[in-house]
């Protein structure tokens, strides 16, 4: 029997590594001894273990990944017994192998030996659903069957990554299967989220439908008085919403909609598939918009208007879910597109966290968090954060005196403002940077008081006479 240790590092996780659990089902029928934590754990490292597994997930958490690595790799007799794979590892694992001695695995785990020699499909065992009963994490929904019918996308966009992780689109077999072992092991659960990257291309759609009604998600049915709800989570495609199709999907309990508004070209498409949709019965969206990529920031804003169009006119709820872009080997989030600026993104970063990372259809509301037209909308992206995030405290205070300033400057003068926001932001001497910028001293003093009153005490009488 060996003991075996699974490792989710202690990054934003929604959903549960679902690699690690499928590798613990498959140790414990050996007859290995499995524990599953988050993070570093003293007491867990000064443990003996046999193997390590270290899941992976975005490439930019690849950093904080090493780490936990590193953390755990005196735990185990040799580097080569501590196993890293999941996303970032396929991705990036030139990264990891650089900065860590340890085994990397890419890609998924769907072929024999994979692991090592011998080992079998360990795409193709269930869950150990036990795991998360610990209570170290609690995993968003945490009552659901988690299930892939398809391989990859027949997409190839330039944005995304599926074509790296899973090049070719293909079916999976046994997925209904894998459901009902787990009911029998663990129990009936509420909710049903397939993790499809587009499932509505596969062929088998219409079986994949009545499969799901079959096991018992229907619209309307309760279990435990809760509705119960199926989830296409990683979005569906519009471009594949026929009305045949948008009326096959109301017959399951779909909830939420999640469709895709990554790009403007994606426009009439979007609108029809809302449409189609919105006769078919559905009334709740969330979808997502992709920026920071090959738009700007009137392209962002002008899409989260037309979902408030759509909204009014449909008499549907479209809320927004923006995503930021950022490329497969950032590994430190600070990509700034092209037609982008830092600070604008800095800003919807703040109006998303007082907004909770949605953006409602509510007109009202959406205006005074985004601006009722365009220069409003960037006018509030170029605020200091916290005039941002606490709008009401601040509106007749710091606020109103900085917008008055912010209006006086030119369009060009605006530009170099921000170029300037920026290079304070990536100075590793900030106070020598704000020292410097004389021109835009009075603006600065709302982003950085703390920092400009100390830097008033390193002023010279000279520098403040000129001043």
């Amino acid at each position: 029997m060996a003991n075996v240790l699974l490792v989710e590092p202690d990054y934003r996780s929604k959903f549960p590594p679902l690699g690690l659990l499928r590798l613990s089902t498959y140790h414990r029928e050996l007859g290995d001894a499995v524990t599953f934590v988050r993070g570093k754990i003293p007491d867990v490292r000064d443990a003996g273990w046999h193997k390590i597994y270290v899941s992976s997930l975005f490439t930019y958490e690849l950093p904080r990944t090493v780490e936990t690595i590193r953390y755990y790799l005196k735990s185990v007799p040799s580097p080569r017994d501590v196993i890293v794979g999941g996303i970032g590892a396929t991705l990036m694992p030139q990264y990891i192998r650089d900065h860590v001695d340890c085994t990397v695995v890419e890609g998924p785990l769907d072929v024999r030996d994979k692991l090592f020699r011998g080992s079998p499909v360990i795409a193709s065992f269930i869950p150990d659903y036990s795991l998360l009963r610990n209570g170290q994490r609690k995993y968003e929904p945490d009552d659901a069957y988690f299930c892939r019918v398809t391989l990859g996308c027949i997409r190839h966009c330039r944005f995304c990554a599926v074509p790296v992780l899973e090049p070719t689109y293909r079916g999976l077999r046994g997925w209904r299967r894998q459901v009902e072992l787990v009911r029998e092991r663990y129990g009936e659960r509420q909710h049903l989220v397939f993790l499809d990257n587009n499932l509505l291309a596969s062929e088998k759609l219409d079986r994949v439908i009545w499969n799901v009604r079959e096991l018992g998600f229907t619209p309307g049915v309760r279990r435990n008085k809760r509705l119960r709800r199926v989830d296409f989570n990683q979005g569906i495609d519009a471009r594949l919403i026929t009305p045949e199709v948008a009326h096959l999907l109301a017959t399951i309990p779909l909830f939420p909609v999640r469709l895709a508004f990554d790009y403007d070209g994606m426009e009439p498409h979007y609108r029809r598939a809302i449409h189609r949709l919105a006769e078919a019965g559905f009334q709740r969206f969330t979808n997502y918009l992709l920026f920071n990529c090959h738009d700007n920031p009137a392209s962002l804003y002008r899409r989260l208007r037309i979902n408030l169009e759509l909204s009014e006119q449909l008499k549907v709820r479209i809320t927004g879910f923006p995503m930021r872009y950022i490329p497969i080997e950032d590994v430190h989030r600070r990509y700034v597109a092209e037609r982008w600026h830092w600070r604008y993104l800095r800003g919807i970063q703040c109006v998303l966290l007082a907004t909770h990372g949605m953006v409602s259809p509510n007109t009202v509301f959406f205006n005074a968090a985004f601006g009722s037209n365009y220069e409003e909308f960037l006018e509030i992206l170029s605020m200091p954060d916290r005039y941002i995030i606490n709008r009401e405290e601040h509106k007749n205070n710091g606020a109103l005196e900085w917008r008055s300033q912010f209006r006086r400057l030119t369009p060009e003068a605006r530009t170099e403002f921000l170029d300037t926001l920026e290079r304070i932001h990536r100075s590793r001497q900030r106070d020598r940077e704000i020292q410097r910028c004389r021109r835009f001293r009075k603006l600065l003093e709302h982003y950085y008081p703390r920092e400009m009153a100390d830097s008033q005490l390193l002023l010279s009488e000279d520098d403040k006479g000129a001043r």
